[in-house]
């Protein structure tokens, strides 16, 4: 089940490129909710000594983890008789595509893992799929995609703990660290968790966790050590804390920031806003994310409510799971520092860029709660499964129209 998922996003994804691709998109940074889409481009499309320093230290193995795929990529389209421009396109469009088809699959995985009966785990996958930064963003060159799909794959082998073996923990935290750094914080959670993991599995405390996590630091900074030899324009890692501080964008916080935050964490990064927005950017128009109030936030339309009605149930459940089990327990740890690290990588025009980090904690928190809740609520399973199928249905519909409202959005 999880291939055929793969390859049904997969062809949702390049479909959504195919919309994008005679667009401004690609041809200036910051057009699409602040998006690094030209930067991107460049570097994975760029020969090996070319200009490879517009990715930023945050992503510090991203080039040479991506950039050999991507040009096997445009090889590929260039063998199919492609001209040297769509070829590039087509293959770093496949590229991203790629990276977030597995992305749900790692959410599939992780939650047939969790023990989720597989028709709400496909229902489930098929929310995280077609949400809005997923959907949207993965046709589009940039680092974030791929960024998310190291978070969820760092799950996903948690979650099928002691059964996994440790070199695929490792590996999936090497590649996670080496798409983004602040990763780190995440498989620090993840690792106390195995540790709990793995006490309550067998009994008796073990360190490797805690080792493999030292390690994966040290092999995804041997990655960017190792890029900046073999790309040398790419940026090196900054030298001081000082110097790592200077990425915190940080907010100015303003009486509706606290409801911006929960509507962009839990809310938008699913469902789509009810209308595309633009500002002035110089001489062009970028897409935004309105800066809406809580109190406008289209709720009184079905989509959302019924998204804030499956999200009701699950955080009631999940709140019971988490005092016995330790993956629940992580899986919320990992939100809160989602939420709490916000204002240091993004800011109010980036945070749909953003949500692919959390997007799918989201979805892996909502599967384990409503779970749980159904277990106790035995008489809603049915009505709740079949409510989830029809807002998933629904969910795919709204989300493409946005998709297309915003390939024919006017941005010069």
């Amino acid at each position: 089940m999880g291939a055929i998922l793969a390859v049904c996003f997969y062809s949702l994804y390049f479909a959504a490129h195919l919309k994008f691709q005679n667009t401004p998109i690609y041809v200036q940074d910051g057009m699409i909710f602040g998006a690094s889409t030209l930067s991107a481009f460049n570097d994975l499309a760029t020969e090996r000594k070319g200009k490879h320093s517009e990715i930023s230290p945050l992503h510090p193995a991203f080039t040479i983890l991506h950039q050999p795929i991507a040009r096997l990529c445009i090889k590929f389209w260039e063998v199919l008789g492609q001209d040297p421009g769509s070829a590039r396109k087509h293959g770093i469009a496949m590229l991203t595509s790629i990276a977030g088809a597995l992305a749900v699959v790692m959410i599939y995985h992780t939650l047939l893992w969790a023990g989720i009966p597989m028709f709400r785990t496909i229902l489930l996958s098929m929310c995280f799929g077609a949400s809005t930064c997923i959907w949207v963003l993965a046709p589009l060159p940039q680092p974030w995609t791929f960024a998310g799909l190291g978070v969820v794959a760092l799950i996903a082998v948690s979650a099928r703990g002691i059964l996994t073996h440790q070199a695929w923990h490792l590996l999936a935290a090497t590649y996670a660290m080496g798409t983004f750094v602040c990763s780190i914080i995440p498989f620090l959670i993840i690792a106390l968790m195995r540790c709990a993991q793995d006490q309550q599995q067998t009994g008796s405390f073990s360190l490797r966790p805690l080792a493999i996590t030292l390690a994966a630091f040290t092999f995804s900074f041997g990655l960017a050590n190792l890029q900046r030899q073999i790309y040398p324009t790419s940026q090196s890692l900054p030298s001081t804390w000082t110097a790592w501080c200077q990425f915190s964008k940080g907010w100015e916080s303003s009486r509706d920031t606290q409801a911006v935050v929960a509507r962009e964490v839990f809310i938008s990064n699913i469902v789509s806003p009810s209308v595309v927005t633009t500002q002035m950017d110089k001489t062009r128009k970028k897409i935004v994310v309105a800066d809406s109030k809580w109190a406008s936030l289209d709720l009184r339309r079905g989509l959302s409510a019924g998204w804030l009605l499956i999200l009701a149930i699950a955080f009631s459940g999940i709140v019971w799971r988490a005092q016995i089990e330790p993956f629940t327990l992580g899986i919320i740890a990992i939100l809160m520092w989602s939420i709490a690290s916000l204002e240091w990588y993004g800011s109010r025009d980036t945070v749909l860029l953003h949500a692919c980090l959390w997007t799918g904690n989201v979805i892996i928190a909502v599967g384990l709660g409503l779970e749980r809740a159904l277990e106790h609520w035995q008489r809603l399973t049915t009505p709740i499964t079949l409510f989830l199928a029809i807002f998933v249905s629904a969910l795919i519909t709204r989300n493409w129209l946005f998709l297309q409202e915003i390939a024919i959005m006017p941005t010069r």
